[in-house]
């Protein structure tokens, strides 16, 4: 009897070791797959998960910025602030701007509302930092960013966060830190780009036309006209969604070859680089920042987003012709797809015609 109960503990004991060792195995796979989720949709967009660093070149767009300052927890309202410690520390804005809110969770985190620290800046012998006010705790950000990384060479996102939150730091377990350069890229996207140092931080061989994530209205093909119904309709571009006064910016390097800022048909206010081996058309404009033969950069902002021309609505109409100006339409998806992924809406929702000139 004993030995039939001393046989039967151990078979219970190995069959509660097996349901741990395979309940363990099913946590490890669902571990490593949603990690793997993770990991492919961290950014939307991009090598890395980031996509290419935008740049508006000097300049900054206010009414983007204006925007999104209008709700930013405790910054709401302060880029005047964040714009006036940059410029007194030789610092890009957006990059203190970008920083800033990814430290702070958006002007929303403990640290930030009850300390005025808005870079998780710590004390020699640890312990977050305490500042008076938030613009005093701005205005030493600023300074710190620029004798520690700017003033060092550390200019770009990627050169500023390798220090500022390098991977694998011991305090650091949860590998936190490898978000912080995708992250900070993105919020700098999010407010129109870099406006300095943007030769060195731009990645990637292309550029977006707008900002990510692209989200698109309307693909190259055949469709029902959107305007007029009329059915088996040639649409030789891709419409992607973006909100009156958005900038657009260059996808390469070009000259300026068609810039059309009053009139323009069906596409209305309108641009045409010329890229040497292929033009790329931005359709529908507001505004149109640059004139023909001037040479721009990828990455740099040439106009504003409309609903010029024959339209149903805000967007971008973005094609890519060969051979000559309004020559062959190639379906420009595989380019954009080669930058990034989009978020993807109806295909025929908010889509418009942009024929060339009537020419369906």
């Amino acid at each position: 009897m004993k030995e039939f109960l001393k046989q039967a503990i151990l078979y219970k004991a190995r069959y509660y070791i097996l349901i741990v060792v395979l309940v363990a195995g099913m946590v490890a796979v669902i571990a490593a797959i949603m990690a793997a989720i993770v990991d492919d949709d961290s950014g939307g967009s991009g090598p890395g998960g980031y996509g290419p660093l935008l740049c508006t070149q000097g300049e900054l767009n206010m009414e983007y910025i204006d925007k999104k300052f209008a709700d930013l927890g405790v910054f709401t309202g302060k880029q005047d602030v964040f714009i006036e410690a940059a410029t007194n520390n030789n610092i890009d804005p957006v990059l203190l701007m970008s920083i800033a809110m990814h430290e702070t969770s958006y002007g929303k985190s403990p640290a930030v509302k009850n300390k005025n620290n808005p870079g998780g800046l710590m004390r020699p012998k640890g312990g977050l930092m305490t500042f008076a006010t938030l613009e005093e705790g701005i205005e030493f950000m600023a300074g710190n960013l620029n004798r520690l990384y700017i003033s060092q060479g550390l200019v770009t996102i990627e050169q500023v966060g390798n220090k500022y939150a390098p991977v694998g730091a011991k305090n650091d377990p949860n590998n936190l830190n490898a978000h912080w350069i995708p992250t900070v890229t993105r919020i700098a996207n999010s407010f129109g780009g870099l406006s300095a140092n943007c030769e060195y931080a731009a990645s990637g061989d292309y550029a977006y036309p707008v900002t990510p994530p692209l989200v698109v209205t309307s693909h190259y093909g055949m469709r029902t006209h959107p305007v007029t119904g009329k059915p088996s309709t040639m649409h030789k571009g891709t419409d992607l969604a973006c909100s009156i006064g958005d900038p657009i910016y260059a996808v390469d390097n070009g000259t300026i070859a068609v810039a059309i800022k009053a009139g323009g048909g069906n596409y209305g206010h309108h641009i045409i680089i010329n890229h040497g081996n292929r033009f790329t058309l931005y359709g529908h404009m507001t505004a149109v920042h640059v004139s023909v033969n001037q040479d721009v950069k990828k990455g740099e902002q040439i106009g504003t987003c409309g609903k010029t021309g024959r339209v149903t609505g805000p967007h971008l109409h973005f094609e890519i012709q060969t051979g000559d100006i309004y020559g062959t339409r190639e379906d420009p998806w595989p380019f954009l797809q080669s930058i990034g992924r989009e978020d993807e809406s109806n295909p025929d929702e908010g889509a418009d015609d942009s024929m060339d000139r009537g020419d369906e």
